[in-house]
């Protein structure tokens, strides 16, 4: 938005010449700042008094209240609301039914304004540091750089409102998503995009009261190229390393939920993004069992591939109970194994893993290792997939967890009421997802949120 020059800078002289008046001479930089914003604050919350009661003329005298009858009026009503400046008091139309006796402003509604409530511009602030950090926390954030007090109660209704907002629009994709006729005259329309879609899923544990729960999340991504950081040789990277790959627009959801309600998101969020158009859908996952079956039953066609750093964990352990830890025939052996992996000859992994069942201490690692390998050798064909440009390692998803459930979630004493982390990890999602803004249409229609 732009101003004018002369109205800005007229203004501006205004605040220098008022705060040099108050400070006299000698005064530092940081008490003219800090001056100056207490000022702007004030100025501006009555700017925005003024520009709320500016609209009161847009409206007919007449009102009607919902139960039918003409409300009549009651002259005007002072109403008071906080907002990014503070607290703003307003004067508007107040109207009571002597019917149903319901009182309503027709102002408020238009504009969103709940009295004794935040305004949806401080709602949506108060909900991003609500999902940066503890709520105790960002209400101390919140008075530093808004120069008032926000309770940590009112950070948390903001923030849960915003995930509440988020399973709002998750439940709308579900009943999109499951309508046949909706989705038969969906696919008439739509447009297949070159390229490739991925997706990645994986859970998390997260303290409840009294019980620990795991939050399951989603990514949506799509994966580009980057000049490589050394020469690649012919494998397409050395063990282990894709650096030339990397992920972008990622788009997030979670839950807790057993996997077989968790599928319906992962259906839904996928049709809501589109991810059917795609000319390939491509999912790198850990071994996990739930996830594979989620795959097989709502995107049987998808590549499937196992996360390459989650299949070469399973080896370190063999090695060091058949040799020792870090020892050189333990070095050597996983040298071997690891380069079998990474070219996608898993029976060859399997038989090396088998050599060693003669150590008794590495057997137990083995039979696990065997079980993990036979079970997803199709989903390990690594030297094919890299060839075909396949990303192969998950490290969007565990990044994914890492970010809401251990870096928001499981702080230092956190405890949580069931629809309390749902809501939070929501939120979170939603702003790591680059999507905040427009959950507020959605936000501003619930119940004592706004």
């Amino acid at each position: 938005m732009e101003f004018s020059i002369g109205l800005v800078t007229q203004v501006a002289e205004l605040m220098a010449e008022e705060v040099r008046e108050k400070l006299g001479e000698g005064a530092q930089v940081s008490e003219f700042e800090q001056a100056l914003r207490e000022l702007g604050q004030e100025a501006s919350g009555l700017g925005l008094q003024k520009a709320i009661e500016a609209q009161e003329e847009k409206y007919p005298v007449q009102v009607m209240c919902p139960c039918g009858q003409e409300a009549q009026p009651l002259g005007k009503r002072e109403a008071v609301v906080w907002s990014v400046f503070g607290k703003v008091s307003y004067a508007r139309r107040y109207y009571l039914c002597e019917h149903c006796h319901g009182g309503q402003s027709p102002l408020d509604e238009r504009l969103g304004l709940v009295p004794g409530q935040s305004t949806a511009g401080l709602a949506s602030l108060l909900g991003i540091l609500g999902v940066e950090t503890s709520f105790e926390q960002a209400s101390e954030l919140a008075e530093r750089f808004l120069l008032f007090r926000v309770s940590d109660n009112t950070v948390r209704k903001h923030t849960e409102g915003y995930g509440q907002a988020q399973a709002q629009r998750e439940e709308e994709w579900k009943q999109i998503s499951e309508d046949g006729k909706r989705l038969e005259e969906r696919e008439q329309t739509l447009k297949q995009p070159a390229g490739r879609i991925y997706a990645s899923m994986d859970g998390a544990f997260v303290p409840l009261h009294g019980e620990w729960r795991e939050l399951k999340t989603l990514c949506w991504y799509e994966v580009e190229t980057i000049p490589p950081s050394h020469p690649q040789n012919r494998h397409g990277g050395r063990v282990g390393e894709q650096s030339h790959l990397q992920a972008r627009n990622m788009n997030y959801s979670c839950d807790i939920q057993e996997a077989e309600q968790f599928g319906r998101l992962l259906w839904s969020s996928g049709i809501q993004h589109q991810v059917d158009a795609y000319e390939e859908i491509v999912f790198v996952s850990d071994g996990a069992v739930w996830i594979w079956n989620l795959v097989e039953k709502y995107f049987p066609n998808a590549v499937q591939i196992v996360d390459w750093y989650h299949a070469s964990e399973y080896l370190t352990p063999i090695a060091e109970a058949a040799f020792g830890a870090k020892t050189p025939q333990a070095n050597e052996w996983l040298t071997q194994v690891r380069t079998e992996l990474w070219e996608g000859r898993i029976q060859d992994v399997i038989q090396s893993c088998r050599s060693l069942l003669t150590h008794t201490a590495a057997r137990a690692w083995i039979e696990k290792a065997l079980t993990y390998y036979n079970h997803n050798e199709r989903r390990m064909d690594y030297a094919r997939f890299r060839q075909l440009g396949f990303l192969i390692g998950s490290g969007t998803i565990e990044s994914a967890c890492k970010q809401i459930a251990a870096v928001r979630l499981k702080r230092s004493g956190a405890r949580w009421t069931l629809p309390g982390v749902i809501a939070t990890a929501k939120a979170r999602a939603t702003w790591l997802s680059k999507s905040w803004d427009s959950l507020r249409p959605i936000y501003s229609s619930l119940p004592l949120v706004s």
